[in-house]
């Protein structure tokens, strides 16, 4: 899988567990108890499962080396200086 691919995979999960976060926090001032611990639990699960996605896969398919995960272009590995396309290693 192309790294960014795999970064935007990541970034999709982060956003989506905004939301959550949004909920429990407006339902803590209405009193919502168990429910905004519920949303506030999903929400960091979803957080934390992004991060790891992306450290794990947005890598540099010569040097494994992990790549920026900032919103950087990405088409050269800063490391090793190689086209980040995983097609390219066949040429």
């Amino acid at each position: 899988m192309s790294p960014r691919k795999a970064r935007l995979i990541g970034y999709i999960i982060l956003f989506a567990s905004f939301p959550f976060f949004g909920l429990a926090g407006g339902m803590t001032s209405v009193g919502g108890g168990i429910l905004s611990m519920l949303f506030l639990i999903i929400g960091g699960l979803m957080a934390a499962a992004s991060v790891i996605w992306m450290v794990r896969k947005v890598r540099c398919p010569h040097c494994n080396t992990l790549l920026h995960l900032k919103l950087y272009p990405i088409d050269r590995c800063p490391h090793c200086g190689k086209s980040t396309d995983p097609d390219s290693m066949n040429r």
